[in-house]
């Protein structure tokens, strides 16, 4: 991802706050705490930390003895979110019906054409765009990062509905993830699993429900031992995971993901939007 990524046991993030760019790097402090660094407000580093690593927030209990087993296998769970709606709606509609790496390498074209970028360490990290960016980019330069025609008009009609007021703060997508996802499915390009995964990967909704998403029906086939369990199928067991249906869906991917391909860095069970999402 442009702005975050996790190197040798700590995770490095950069984005917008207080109107400039900033970044921390985090890192475990005991099995109860992390250390922040960086050049960000330390006096915002809680909030910061609660808002978007989701150290605030445990992972609820199932009755279901499947995700029973996995909510007590990743205790430790915390629900990652990039932490605005909007950057979720970002993220969403960059990332839809392709992998996570074509996802990631499209994200950072689409940061780069807007800001030079930060070098940490041995990296290089870009902020995502922010709404008045995209409001007043061309089409085509929000076309070079490699999405679609069609998919550069949404993220430009999003930048603009942002700039206009049109968009539900944050605070009220997590106070009321059900209205604000009826809002969301307004905007162009906009469908159930790009609204849902807005409020999941923004602001870490508890009970988002990312309908259509091919990894997380992976999952719980995988889990659940049900090679023919169908996408609709899953949709009605998953109403008996309410209201916890995005944690559901961590524990499952969590699950699914553990264990890395050769050559590959692990993934944590709070990262990113997975693969193959369909709307």
């Amino acid at each position: 991802m442009p702005n975050v990524d996790w190197i040798d046991g700590s995770l490095f993030w950069y984005g917008w706050e207080g109107g400039k760019a900033v970044w921390r790097r985090v890192r475990s402090a005991g099995p109860r705490g992390v250390a922040v660094e960086g050049d960000a407000e330390a006096a915002r580093d809680g909030e910061w930390a609660a808002r978007t690593l989701g150290v605030t927030r445990a992972c609820p209990s199932f009755a279901d003895p499947v995700l029973a087993g996995l909510a007590r296998r990743y205790a430790r769970l915390r629900p990652f979110a990039y932490g605005s709606l909007y950057e979720g709606l970002v993220v969403a509609i960059v990332g839809q019906s392709i992998s996570l790496a074509s996802a990631a390498v499209a994200q950072t074209r689409l940061s780069r054409a807007f800001y030079p970028g930060l070098e940490i360490g041995d990296r290089r990290y870009w902020p995502l765009p922010r709404p008045d960016d995209l409001a007043d980019a061309p089409v085509a330069l929000v076309r070079g990062s490699g999405v679609t025609t069609r998919r550069a008009e949404a993220l430009v009609a999003l930048g603009r509905a942002v700039v206009r007021g049109e968009l539900p703060g944050d605070e009220h997508a997590r106070r009321d993830p059900e209205e604000v996802y009826a809002v969301c499915r307004g905007l162009p390009l906009v469908g159930p699993w790009t609204a849902a995964s807005a409020l999941i990967w923004g602001v870490a909704a508890a009970d988002a429900y990312p309908a259509g998403d091919a990894a997380l029906l992976r999952a719980a086939r995988a889990s659940f031992g049900d090679r023919a369990l169908t996408g609709s199928g899953m949709a009605r067991a998953a109403e008996q995971w309410r209201p916890y249906r995005a944690w559901a869906a961590r524990l499952l991917w969590t699950d699914l993901f553990k264990k890395p391909k050769r050559g590959e860095r692990p993934l944590t069970g709070t990262t990113y939007p997975l693969e193959n999402a369909m709307d």
